[in-house]
């Protein structure tokens, strides 16, 4: 089985506020040794459960945050500034068997989510279909229109309980308790690792078994994103198909997620 990993680090244990995801402020070194540590806890955990296959996605922030000497050999890696983000490399007909997500975080607008926002800072929430979304489900929602389930979702407790109502059937990992935007009660590191390790495992065993769904949002997709400010809705609803609507919100709407999706990335680029 082929397993894809997306990580990202806002969601890691050890990592409670915003600058040492920031490449050149303080505590970034040590936060991609932490980044570096639940990858190759879930790849170890993955090729345990019989994966025979694993790519990782360096998801965050410019995508080239991991140190590829450091990492698991027995993983290949993508890094860089990727057309498609967070789910570069998964795409369709490339059989994937699962999806891992590692150091995932809540949704924009949410209350007490550490470090929580959507793709960057611009949008204050985003809907599909009228529901609050976070990465996660963004993510997910796209993996399911390529046939790729999500198995594992790794992060602080206000992200579980999001992806207990958008993906119940994944195994959620919560290496941290949200305490606010910027602070949290993480586990060691070591513990987050062997729990990443154990979920991985377990996910890669019930996608083999056909434990798993996928995210199907149905058709049409209404993606909905209320923007900062009104400059930055300006900037995203000149994408074609896109509305303005509201003081600072823009519509994408289509006929599947793919497509659907395309047009938010498209708009959160051009609104930063």
């Amino acid at each position: 089985m082929k397993v894809y990993i997306s990580v990202d680090m806002e969601g890691l244990a050890g990592v409670s506020h915003a600058d040492p995801t920031e490449l050149g402020k303080p505590g970034y070194d040590a936060a991609v040794r932490l980044m570096v540590g639940e990858t190759n806890a879930a790849i170890d955990g993955a090729i345990r459960g019989g994966a025979r296959e694993v790519v990782v996605n360096d998801s965050h922030w410019h995508m080239y945050n991991l140190t590829p000497a450091d990492l698991d050999q027995r993983a290949t890696v993508i890094q860089g500034r990727k057309p498609w983000s967070m789910v570069e490399g998964a795409g369709p007909d490339l059989g994937f068997g699962v999806a891992l997500f590692v150091g995932y975080h809540a949704r924009a607008g949410h209350p007490r989510g550490t470090i929580a926002h959507t793709y960057s800072g611009a949008p204050t929430e985003v809907r599909i279909n009228g529901r609050k979304a976070s990465e996660a489900a963004l993510n997910a929602m796209v993996l399911g229109a390529w046939g790729v389930p999500v198995g594992m979702v790794a992060g602080d407790d206000a992200l579980a309980e999001e992806i207990e109502d958008w993906l119940p059937w994944a195994g959620r990992v919560i290496v941290k308790r949200a305490v606010s935007r910027y602070a949290a009660a993480s586990v060691h590191p070591n513990v987050a690792q062997e729990m990443l390790r154990n979920a991985a495992h377990s996910a890669v065993d019930r996608a083999k078994k056909g434990e798993l769904a996928l995210l199907d949002v149905g058709s049409p997709v209404v993606v909905e994103v209320d923007f900062s400010d009104g400059g930055q809705a300006d900037m995203a609803a000149v994408i074609p198909g896109a509305e303005r609507f509201d003081d600072r919100s823009v519509r994408f709407v289509a006929t599947d997620p793919v497509t659907a999706y395309r047009g938010f990335l498209a708009g959160i680029r051009l609104a930063g």
